[in-house]
C-alpha cells in the first residue's frame, strides 16, 4: 500500500517466500504422519507471509500439496480418511500463519507510511511557518524604510536649507551640500535594500504609515465592524516597534473578526503602563453558525513573528463562550517613559 510492497520486494531468486513456503507446505503436508511437525510449518507459513511480498509461492506450494494429495489417495484409497485431518494440518499450520504473516506484514507497511507522511506534513508545516515569519520581516523592514526614510529625507531637507543660508562660510556650505548629498543616497540604498527583501512579500504603501490604534479601529467601525476601543495610559513614551507591532496585533485581530465571526462584536483594549504596554482584543460569538472563510494560520504567525521580536509575548484562543481572544505584551523600557515624562 501508499507504493511501498513494490518497492519492498526484493528479487525473486531472493525471496525468502520461494523458500519459505514449500516449507512451510511440506511440513503441513508431513503433519498427517506426525502433528510436530505442525509447529515448524506455522512458523515457516508466517515468516513467508511476513517477509516476502508476493503471494504466488504460497499459492503455488500449496496447489502442489493439494495435488500431491489427491494423487496419493486415489493411488492408496486407504489414505482417505486421513483427509479430514490433512484438510486441518493445510488449513491450521499452512494458510492461517500464511495470513498472520501477511497482515502482520501490511500494518508495518502502513505504519511506515503513516509515520513518513506525518513527517512530511511536520516539515511542510515548518515552511509554511517560515515563510510567514520571513514575509513579517520583510512587513517591518518595510516601516522600517517608511521611517528611516522619512528622518533621512528631512535631514537632507535641512541640509539643503542650511546651504543656502546667508553668511555661511564655503567650508561649512560644501559640508551641507555633502550632508545634503550622503542622506539622499542612503535613502536610495535604504530603498534598493527594502526592495530585494521584498521581492517575494506583498506590496506596501510607500508613503509615511499612520500606526494609530484609534484610527485603525474608527475605519473598522466605519466599514460595519461593531468594534469599541480603549486606550488607558501615555502613549508619547511608546517606541516606534512597539507602536507598529501592536498597531499589527489590532489589525490581525479585527481583520480574523471579519473573516471568521461575521456579525460578531468586538473590543479594543490597549494599557499603556510603566514597563510594558498591553494590548487585547476580545470578539463575541457570532450571530449566526457561520463557516467563514478558510485560513492557513500564516497571519497568526508572522504576528507571533513580529511580537516576538519586539521581546513580547502573543496569546490568543477561544474564550469558552464562543468568542476568541488575542493578548500581546511589549516591554518598553523604563528609561523611555522617564524621557516622556
Amino acid at each position: 500500500m501508499y507504493g511501498t510492497t513494490t518497492h519492498d520486494k526484493p528479487p525473486l531468486l531472493r525471496d525468502p517466500g520461494t523458500v519459505l513456503a514449500p516449507a512451510a507446505v511440506l511440513a503441513a503436508g508431513m503433519g498427517a504422519g506426525s502433528l510436530w511437525w505442525a509447529l515448524p510449518g506455522a512458523v515457516c507459513a508466517f515468516l513467508a507471509g511476513h517477509r516476502s511480498g508476493r503471494t504466488w509461492p504460497m499459492a503455488a506450494a500449496l496447489g502442489g500439496l493439494v495435488a500431491a494429495g489427491a494423487v496419493t489417495v486415489l493411488a492408496v484409497p486407504a489414505l482417505f480418511p486421513l483427509g479430514s485431518v490433512f484438510v486441518a494440518l493445510v488449513v491450521g499450520a499452512a494458510l492461517l500463519p500464511w495470513f498472520a504473516g501477511r497482515v502482520w506484514r501490511q500494518y508495518q507497511e502502513l505504519a511506515r507510511a503513516g509515520w513518513s507522511r506525518a513527517e512530511q506534513l511536520a516539515r511542510e508545516r515548518r515552511l509554511v511557518a517560515e515563510q510567514a515569519r520571513l514575509r513579517e520581516r520583510a512587513r517591518i523592514a518595510q516601516d522600517m524604510h517608511d521611517a528611516l526614510g522619512h528622518d533621512l529625507s528631512l535631514v537632507a531637507l535641512s541640509a539643503g536649507a542650511l546651504k543656502l543660508a546667508p553668511g555661511l562660510a564655503e567650508a561649512h556650505r560644501t559640508a551641507a551640500e555633502d550632508v545634503r548629498a550622503r542622506a539622499a543616497a542612503a535613502v536610495e540604498r535604504l530603498g534598493e535594500v527594502i526592495g530585494i527583501l521584498r521581492e517575494d512579500a506583498d506590496r506596501a504603501p510607500t508613503g509615511p504609515a499612520d500606526y494609530g490604534i484609534e484610527r485603525l479601529v474608527a475605519n473598522a467601525a466605519a466599514s460595519g465592524l461593531a468594534v469599541t476601543s480603549r486606550v488607558e495610559g501615555d502613549e508619547d513614551g511608546v517606541p516606534g516597534p512597539v507602536e507598529r507591532a501592536a498597531h499589527r496585533v489590532v489589525q490581525e485581530a479585527l481583520t480574523n473578526v471579519v473573516k471568521h465571526a461575521p456579525g460578531a462584536a468586538a473590543e479594543v483594549c490597549v494599557k499603556h503602563g510603566p514597563g510594558e504596554t498591553v494590548v487585547s482584543v476580545r470578539n463575541t460569538a457570532p450571530p449566526t453558525a457561520a463557516a467563514g472563510l478558510t485560513s492557513g494560520g500564516r497571519g497568526l504567525i508572522g504576528l507571533d513573528e513580529r511580537v516576538r521580536l519586539t521581546g513580547g509575548e502573543l496569546r490568543h484562543g477561544p474564550d469558552g463562550a464562543g468568542g476568541y481572544w488575542a493578548r500581546s505584551g511589549h516591554p518598553v523600557p523604563q528609561a523611555v517613559h522617564r524621557a516622556s515624562g
